[in-house]
């Protein structure tokens, strides 16, 4: 592992990048200030899950060209143990690619040439919608501070969801997402303006993108993704959160999603 660094000050973001192309990293390092974001580098897929798990990390960067077949795993084994903003690069454009990216829990996929800047411009506008939403919630300058739809209850200060008052860890992502769906309960957010809201605009993602991570937020919330009950999908538009006067029925994976062990406390995690 490298600390690419230049002070031992604390810094308000770390950054793990899984690669070894140095002259990248260094001109990633170059886009940023000390006092903005710390690059720690990790030379394989194992030593790179242990310092995730280690550092918690608010942001990684996965060389899938460096990490060939494993980086799949390793991004999973990433996401199992940090709420890390994780950014998979591929030389290829193959949309599958970016699909089982996706599915492995990455939140950007970016393919073709590697750019420092554009890696550089997404990590920082995702420090800073986090830093804003974190000012907001401290201050209490989001309203309402929580939704509550059936069983379903979110706190956006605490960054909690809850289904009959039991926790569901969901990744940041995953938690965007369904605030801002909760947001405008009943009405349609459209593909383009989740992408807008959670990825910020320096996204090049498409719909597909915001289809599989729907599709992630529904089997974290045991909602059976062929026959939603409170991801409604509308069909060539968006999605909605099931309205305040719809009857949210029993999702018939919610049995299954309590089976499985949470965490006492499922906040979502801060980053760095």
């Amino acid at each position: 592992m490298r600390d690419c660094s230049t002070t031992m000050t604390p810094t308000p973001a770390t950054m793990l990048i899984v690669g070894d192309h140095l002259r990248w990293l260094e001109a990633v390092a170059d886009h940023f200030r000390t006092d903005e974001v710390s690059l720690v580098v990790a030379e394989d897929g194992g030593e790179a899950v242990g310092v995730a798990h280690r550092l918690r990390p608010g942001f990684v960067a996965l060389d899938a060209d460096w990490l060939g077949g494993s980086v799949m795993q390793v991004c999973r084994g990433i996401r199992d143990v940090c709420d890390a903003h994780v950014t998979m690069h591929s030389s290829s454009a193959d949309e599958n690619v970016v699909v089982a990216g996706l599915r492995a829990g990455a939140d950007d996929v970016l393919t073709g040439e590697r750019s420092s800047r554009e890696l550089a411009a997404r990590v920082r506008a995702a420090l800073r919608r986090r830093t804003v939403n974190e000012a907001r919630a401290e201050t209490g300058d989001i309203a309402p501070q929580r939704y509550t739809q059936g069983r379903l209850s979110i706190d956006v200060r605490q960054r909690e969801v809850r289904i009959d008052e039991e926790p569901i860890a969901l990744t940041r992502t995953q938690f965007d997402i369904l605030v801002e769906l909760a947001k405008r309960r009943g009405a349609v957010v459209s593909r383009r303006d989740l992408l807008q809201a959670v990825w910020g605009s320096t996204s090049t993602g498409n719909a597909e993108q915001v289809s599989v991570h729907i599709g992630a937020l529904r089997r974290r919330l045991g909602d059976d993704p062929d026959d939603p009950a409170l991801v409604l999908n509308v069909r060539g538009v968006g999605y909605r959160l099931a309205a305040p006067h719809q009857p949210v029925r029993t999702p018939p994976c919610a049995a299954a999603a309590s089976a499985v062990p949470v965490p006492a406390v499922a906040a979502v995690q801060g980053r760095g």
